[in-house]
């Protein structure tokens, strides 16, 4: 693995732990609202238009499998 990779793994699972801790104090609606509002600010701040425009585009695009907490289909 590319060490780009490894970092973005590592700081994937980083903060994938904290949120779903986060889950067993609120709503995960209010988590993921959250996350995502956090995520689009950084984007917003960092990227040209074009570029923000094109990466709303392409995380509306993106298919995502939901998080099975309990082993029991979503949450």
């Amino acid at each position: 693995m590319a060490p780009k990779d490894k970092d973005l793994q590592e700081i994937y699972n980083r903060v994938f732990t904290d949120a779903m801790k986060y889950t067993d104090q609120f709503p995960i609606q209010m988590v993921a609202a959250t996350y995502i509002a956090i995520a689009m600010r950084l984007y917003k701040s960092t990227l040209s238009p074009e570029e923000y425009e094109s990466m709303v585009e392409a995380i509306m695009e993106t298919e995502v499998e939901p998080y099975d907490k309990n082993g029991k289909g979503t949450l």
